[in-house]
C-alpha cells in the first residue's frame, strides 16, 4: 500500500504567495524530488481556504508518495532529506506534516481500491 508524507505549510510572514510558491516549486522541489524511493511528488498552491476565505491559514501543500512505510523511512533517514529540511530552518513559516496510508477510492469504482 502506498504511503504519503503530506505537508501543509504557511509562508514566512515577510514572503508573498508568489515568492513562496516559486521557492517551493523551484529550489525546494529540486532538493525533495531526489529523495530515495520517491514515486510521486505533487504540490498545490492554495487559491481558496473555505474556512478562512479572507486570510488563508495555509499557502500550500505537498504530497510525497512512497511504495510503503519502509521506503518512506529510508527517505527520512537520508542525507537528501536532511538537505531538503535544512532549507526550511529559520524561515518562520508554519507546517503540519502527516504520514498517511493511501487508498485510491476511484480505482475500481466501488471504493475498495
Amino acid at each position: 500500500m502506498a504511503v504519503s508524507l503530506v505537508v501543509l505549510a504557511r509562508r514566512p510572514s515577510d514572503w508573498d504567495q508568489d515568492r513562496f510558491t516559486t521557492w517551493w516549486r523551484g529550489p525546494h522541489a529540486d532538493s525533495a524530488r531526489i529523495l530515495p524511493g520517491l514515486i510521486a511528488y505533487r504540490h498545490g498552491a492554495v487559491t481558496l481556504d473555505y474556512d478562512h476565505p479572507e486570510a488563508p491559514a495555509w499557502d500550500g501543500h505537498a504530497v510525497l508518495t512512497f511504495a510503503d512505510r519502509q521506503a518512506l523511512d529510508v527517505a527520512l533517514a537520508s542525507p537528501e532529506w536532511a538537505a531538503a529540511t535544512r532549507q526550511t530552518k529559520g524561515m518562520g513559516g508554519k507546517r503540519i506534516v502527516l504520514v498517511t496510508d493511501e487508498v485510491d477510492l476511484l480505482a475500481d469504482g466501488n471504493g475498495d481500491g
